[in-house]
C-alpha cells in the first residue's frame, strides 16, 4: 500500500464566555483507524500528529460543556491545520446518563445572535462557483441577498440600499474594503482583504443583536485568522485578479506569538508594465494586510493588525474608430486600517476586549470631455478629492454569571476628520458648480448592553439596548432589542426577534452645498437626522438529516424618518441611491417598508459533495412628500440560487490528488428605474427623467457560474489549479439605461459578460 501524505492538527480550546483555556478537553479525529486524538494541556492546547491529508471531522468534548463537532476540515500536506475552538458551558447537569447537545451546523461564534445570521466559511468560499475567493460575493447565495449583476460585489439585502451595509474587522467598523470604490459605496469589483487572511466570519441581515449599531441593512463581521505559531508557511497565488504572497510563522521569544502577512499586486498591471498586454483602462491596484499576535499569561493577548489598498484606472473613450478622444476619466481610491486589540480575562467568569483603530479612506476623480465631439479642446467636467480619517475606540466586557445568564456591555467612541471637495458641470448654468467643499470633524458615541438568558435546554432569550449619538447634527437614538429561540426538539427550532435600528447618512450628504437665488452658498442638509427602522423577524429551523438543514424566515421592516427631498411634488429618496451623494434639500419625512419570506435547504459538505437551494421574495416600497407609494429601486421581487459541488479523490490510495467541480445558477428580479424622457434629454443636452417615477422594472437577471480545481499534494508542498467562470452562457440582460448625448439616443448597460478567472496556488 502506498504511503500517503500526513499533516499535523493542533490548536487551542477556550471557554466561550471567559476566553480562558480549557484543561483536559479531548479532541478526536472522527473515523480514524487507529484512533487519533489528543487532550488539551494547561494552556488549553492540543496536538494531533500524522493525520492523513484530505477531509477530516473533529469531535471536541469537555465535561460540563456542550460538545462541538467540526466537519469536513481541509487538511493539506503544505500547511498545518491550526484551530481555535470555543466551547459553551452546558445548561444540563450530567447525572447517571450522558446528554448530548443537538449539533447545529454552521453555528456562529457570536452566541448573542439568534436569527438572520449566517457563517461565512473561507474554505467554503473557495468551493462556491462565482465566489472567486471573495466572501462578499459568497453572501449573494444566502436567502434574501442579491448581488450586483454589473460585476460589483455590492449587495442588496431584503430590499435595502447597499449604502446601508456595514463592514467590520476585528469587532470594529471599518471603511469600505474594496478597490475602485466611490465614497458612499459599500462595494467594489475586488475586495482589498485577501481570502488567505480571513478567518471564518459572519453576515447578519436584520434584527441585529444590541452590539451592532449605526446600521439597519446588513453587517459583514470579518475576523483575521492567527498565523501559525510553530512553523513558517507560505502561499503564492498567481491569477487573473492578482499575484500575491502570504507568509506566516512564529515570533521568536514568545509563547504562542505569531505573525501573518499578505501582499498583492494587480496581475494585469504587471503584464501591462512588461509590455505583454496593451489596452486602455488597465486596472492597477495593490493591497497588503497583516496580523501579529502576542499572548501573555499575565497581560492578556495583544494583537496588532492592519489592512490597506490603493487602486487607480484611466479610461479613455475614443469612439468606434479609436483615433478620436471624446472623454477621459482618471479615477483612484484608497483605504487603510491600523489597529491594536487587547483581550484580558478578569477573574474566573469575565473578559474584556478593547480595540483602538485608525482608519482612512478616500477617492479622487478627474473627468474631461471634448467640447466639440472629439474635435475641440478637452474641458473639465467633474473633479473630486475626498478624504476621511477616523480614530475609533471600543471596549466590551463579557461576563458569565452562571450557565444560564450572560451579560455583554460595551462602548464605542469614534472621531472622524474629513477633507472633501467636489464639483460638477451644470449644463443649465453652463459652468462648473462646487457641490462639496468642507474640512472639519464629527464624532459618534455608542453604548450597548445585552443579556442572554438560557432558561433551559429549550428556551433562550437575548435582550438588550443600543444607544447612538451623532454630534454633527445632535441626533440620538435609543434602540431596544429582543430575540428568542425555542428548541422544540433536538432537530427543530423556532426563532423570533424584533428591535429598533438607526443609521447616520454619509458625511457627504450632510456637508453637500448649493447656491441659492442670491448666489450665497447654502448647506441644506446639515441638520438632517437619522434614518430609522423597526425590524420583526420570525424563523423556523429543521435538521432534516445529519447533514441537511432547512431554514425559513419571514420579516417586516418598517422604515421611517427616511431622507426624502423637501418638495411636495418630489418622489426623491436617498435610499434609492447605491453610492455617492446629493445636494438636494432633504427632510426626514419619508416612510417605507420591506417585507418578504426566505427559504433555504442546505446540504453541508459531507461524503464528498454539497448543495444549497435558496428562494426568497421581497417587496420594498416607500412614500415621499408627494404622498404616493412608489416602488423602491431595490424592489427586486424573487431571488433564487441553486448550487452544488463535488470532490473526487484521484489515483490509487495514498495519492493526494483531488478534483473539484461545482456550478451555481442564480436568478433575481430586475431593479426599478424611472423612464428617460428622450426628447427632453436631447433639448437639454443631458439626461432628463420622465414619468411615472420608479415605474420601469428591469428584466430578470439569470446567470450560470462554473468552478473547477485540481489539487495535488506532495510532502510539505501543495499545488492547486483553479478556474472560476462567471456567466458562462454570456447572458446580457440590461441592468440599466442611460442617455448618450453624443448620439442623442438611450443606451443600455448589460450584466457582466462571461468572465473566466484562472489561478494557480502554491502552498509550502
Amino acid at each position: 500500500m502506498a504511503q500517503g501524505n500526513t499533516q499535523t492538527i493542533r490548536g487551542t480550546i477556550l471557554d466561550t464566555d471567559t476566553r480562558q483555556p480549557l484543561i483536559g478537553a479531548t479532541v478526536m479525529v472522527v473515523g480514524s483507524d487507529p484512533i487519533r486524538g489528543a487532550t488539551t494541556d494547561f494552556d488549553g492546547r492540543f496536538v494531533i500528529n500524522d493525520v492523513p491529508t484530505g477531509r477530516v471531522d473533529l469531535q471536541v468534548r469537555m465535561v460540563g460543556f456542550e460538545e462541538q463537532r467540526m466537519a469536513n476540515l481541509l487538511l493539506t500536506s503544505a500547511k498545518e491545520l491550526v484551530l481555535e475552538v470555543r466551547l459553551l458551558e452546558s445548561v444540563t447537569q450530567l447525572k447517571e446518563f450522558e446528554v448530548k447537545a443537538p449539533e447545529r451546523k454552521g453555528e456562529l461564534r457570536n452566541d448573542m445572535a439568534t436569527l438572520s445570521a449566517r457563517k461565512i466559511s473561507v474554505e467554503e468560499t473557495s468551493r462556491i462557483a462565482g465566489g472567486i475567493n471573495d466572501p462578499a460575493r459568497m453572501v449573494g447565495t444566502f436567502p434574501g441577498v442579491a448581488g450586483d449583476p454589473s460585476g460589483n460585489n455590492t449587495v442588496v439585502v431584503r430590499g435595502n440600499s447597499p449604502k446601508g451595509v456595514q463592514w467590520r474587522l476585528e469587532g470594529v467598523e471599518i471603511p469600505n474594503p474594496n478597490h475602485f470604490a466611490d465614497d458612499g459605496s459599500t462595494g467594489g469589483p475586488i475586495n482589498v482583504l485577501n481570502s488567505d487572511m480571513i478567518d471564518d466570519s459572519e453576515f447578519y441581515t436584520g434584527a441585529f443583536s444590541a452590539e451592532y449599531g449605526n446600521v439597519y441593512s446588513a453587517v459583514f463581521d470579518m475576523r483575521l485568522r492567527d498565523g501559525n505559531d510553530r512553523e513558517r508557511e507560505y502561499t503564492l497565488k498567481v491569477g487573473v485578479l492578482g499575484t500575491d504572497l502570504t507568509a506566516e510563522g512564529p515570533i521568536p521569544g514568545t509563547n504562542g506569538g505569531s505573525y501573518l502577512a499578505n501582499y498583492r499586486y494587480s496581475t494585469l498591471a504587471l503584464l501591462d508594465g512588461a509590455g505583454i498586454v496593451d489596452y486602455g483602462g488597465v486596472p492597477r491596484y495593490t493591497d497588503a494586510a497583516f496580523k501579529v499576535k502576542l499572548p501573555s499569561v499575565k497581560y492578556g493577548t495583544i494583537s496588532l493588525y492592519g489592512l490597506g489598498g490603493r487602486s487607480a484606472i484611466v479610461e479613455e473613450d475614443k469612439g468606434v474608430s479609436g483615433d478620436t478622444l471624446f472623454s477621459r476619466a482618471d479615477f483612484g481610491s484608497r483605504m487603510g486600517v491600523l489597529g491594536i486589540s487587547h483581550t484580558k480575562t478578569i477573574g474566573d467568569n469575565s473578559f474584556v476586549y478593547t480595540n483602538l483603530s485608525l482608519s482612512g479612506n478616500g477617492s479622487g476623480t478627474d473627468y474631461t470631455e471634448s467640447l466639440a465631439a472629439g474635435e475641440g479642446p478637452m474641458a473639465l467636467r467633474h473633479e473630486d478629492d475626498l478624504s476621511k480619517w477616523t480614530v475609533r475606540l471600543s471596549s466590551t466586557l463579557n461576563t458569565r454569571i452562571n450557565a444560564h445568564h450572560k451579560l455583554r456591555s460595551g462602548i464605542i467612541v469614534s472621531t472622524e476628520r474629513f477633507r472633501m471637495y467636489s464639483n460638477s458641470y451644470d449644463p443649465e448654468r453652463d459652468r462648473l458648480i462646487v457641490n462639496l467643499d468642507r474640512t472639519g470633524s464629527a464624532s459618534t458615541m455608542q453604548a450597548f448592553t445585552s443579556w442572554k438568558w438560557r432558561m433551559n435546554e429549550r428556551w433562550t432569550i437575548t435582550s438588550g439596548v443600543h444607544v447612538l449619538y451623532f454630534d454633527l447634527n445632535k441626533a440620538a437614538s435609543v434602540e431596544p432589542r429582543i430575540a428568542a429561540r425555542y428548541q422544540l426538539r433536538p432537530d427543530r427550532a423556532f426563532t423570533l426577534g424584533t428591535g429598533l435600528h438607526a443609521k447616520t447618512e454619509g458625511l457627504m450628504t450632510y456637508l453637500a452645498q448649493d447656491i441659492d437665488a442670491t448666489g450665497q452658498v447654502i448647506r441644506p442638509n446639515q441638520g438632517l437626522g437619522l434614518t430609522r427602522a423597526a425590524h420583526v423577524v420570525a424563523g423556523y429551523e429543521q435538521q432534516v438529516t445529519e447533514d441537511v438543514q432547512l431554514k425559513a424566515e419571514v420579516y417586516y421592516q418598517h422604515l421611517y424618518d427616511l431622507p426624502v427631498e423637501n418638495d411636495p411634488t418630489s418622489a426623491f429618496m436617498v435610499n434609492n441611491m447605491a453610492e455617492w451623494f446629493t445636494n438636494k434639500a432633504l427632510t426626514n419625512k419619508g416612510i417605507g417598508y420591506n417585507r418578504g419570506v426566505e427559504l433555504s435547504v442546505e446540504k453541508f459538505f459531507t461524503r464528498g459533495y454539497h448543495y444549497m437551494i435558496t428562494a426568497s421574495y421581497s417587496e420594498s416600497k416607500y412614500k415621499a412628500l408627494d404622498g404616493q407609494w412608489h416602488n423602491s429601486r431595490f424592489n427586486l421581487g424573487p431571488v433564487g440560487n441553486v448550487l452544488a459541488g463535488k470532490e473526487w479523490k484521484l489515483g490509487p490510495e495514498g495519492k493526494d490528488r483531488t478534483l473539484m467541480a461545482g456550478f451555481r445558477y442564480s436568478v433575481q428580479g430586475g431593479q426599478y428605474s424611472t423612464p428617460i424622457d428622450l426628447q427632453a434629454s436631447i433639448a437639454a443636452g443631458t439626461q432628463k427623467e420622465g414619468t411615472p417615477v420608479w415605474s420601469e422594472k428591469g428584466g430578470a437577471i439569470h446567470k450560470i457560474d462554473l468552478v473547477a480545481s485540481y489539487r495535488v499534494g506532495r510532502p510539505k508542498v501543495n499545488h492547486e489549479f483553479k478556474l472560476d467562470v462567471q456567466n458562462v452562457m454570456n447572458a446580457a440582460t440590461t441592468v440599466f439605461n442611460y442617455y448618450d448625448d453624443r448620439s442623442g439616443t438611450i443606451k443600455t448597460v448589460p450584466q457582466l459578460p462571461i468572465l473566466p478567472v484562472m489561478q494557480y496556488t502554491l502552498r509550502f
